[in-house]
Parts: C-alpha cells; sequence; structure tokens
C-alpha cells in the first residue's frame, strides 16, 4: 500500500513539473494556400498545421485574443476570406 502511494506521488509530481515545462503560447495567423482561409494556430506546443500547404501571416503572439485580432485586421484589409 505504501509502494502505491509513493507511486501516485511521483506520477503526480511528474505531471506538474510536466506541465511547468511547456512552452509558451505562440499564436500566429496562418492562410491556407488553396482556400486563402485565415486560422488561428499556436505554434508552441511543437506541432505543425496538417497539410502543410500554409503561409504564416503575423509574427507570434503572446494571446489568443491579439491573434484573434489580427486575423480581423486581415479579414478587413482583404488578405482573409474569412
Amino acid at each position: 500500500m505504501k509502494r502505491l502511494a509513493v507511486l501516485l506521488t511521483v506520477a503526480a509530481s511528474t505531471f506538474v513539473i510536466a506541465g511547468s515545462a511547456q512552452a509558451a503560447p505562440r499564436f500566429r495567423v496562418i492562410q491556407w494556400n488553396l482556400t486563402h482561409m485565415c486560422q488561428v494556430y499556436d505554434f508552441g506546443w511543437g506541432g505543425r498545421p496538417i497539410p502543410s500547404n500554409y503561409r504564416i501571416l503575423t509574427p507570434p503572439m503572446r494571446s489568443f485574443g491579439a491573434a484573434v485580432h489580427a486575423k480581423q485586421v486581415l479579414r478587413a484589409r482583404g488578405a482573409c476570406l474569412i
């Protein structure tokens, strides 16, 4: 029983450490080449959009709200369809 408690404590602390070591969000507005539709995407988690036929339109932004605002500005200028 004590081994189980130690194991659970180690597992819980591993999740806390791993959670605090995650990369900071880096939201960007991307545009899909075929449709010219824009999307807010978080490059901070380490993955890339699939398929890879997109363009990055903005520099990294710290918040989702800032990226949505940038997307609205791009749409008003006619750079994005949606």
